[in-house]
């Protein structure tokens, strides 16, 4: 049996860049959605890497927790950051038949934020507090 392997962060945001610029075409009209809930994966997995290096027991912990505890390890405007885009990519996730799917200005605008705190939360952690 094929071992399961897990995307990067990297690759997963290559995923979603492939939906905003329409090359995936089997999508239909799922590609906004699909796109936004990527986009929190890529979050979430850029936040799991931060605790394995800095508090591997948080990573067990509820979103809430961790989103609450990121702060001491990446400063508070990137905790901030972070806990305003993962609310916003949990909202547009879970929509509701009467709202409009995201625009690509705010898909594109979501992307370009999680691409930059992934990179953030890359290279966080203690020492990245101290030099700030």
């Amino acid at each position: 049996m094929a071992e399961s392997v897990t995307p990067t962060v990297e690759q997963r945001l290559a995923a979603a860049d492939e939906l905003l610029r329409g090359s995936v075409t089997d999508a239909g009209g799922l590609w906004s959605r699909a796109t936004v809930w990527i986009l929190r994966i890529v979050l979430e997995q850029a936040m799991d890497q931060l605790w394995l290096r800095v508090a591997p027991p948080v990573a067990r912990c509820s979103m809430r927790a961790q989103l609450l505890a990121l702060a001491p390890y990446t400063g508070a405007d990137t905790a901030a950051r972070v806990s305003a885009l993962w609310a916003t990519l949990s909202r547009a996730g879970h929509h509701q038949d009467y709202e409009l799917a995201p625009t690509v200005v705010e898909l594109r605008t979501w992307y370009d934020e999680t691409l930059s705190l992934a990179g953030e939360l890359d290279s966080g952690g203690p020492d990245a507090v101290e030099a700030r």
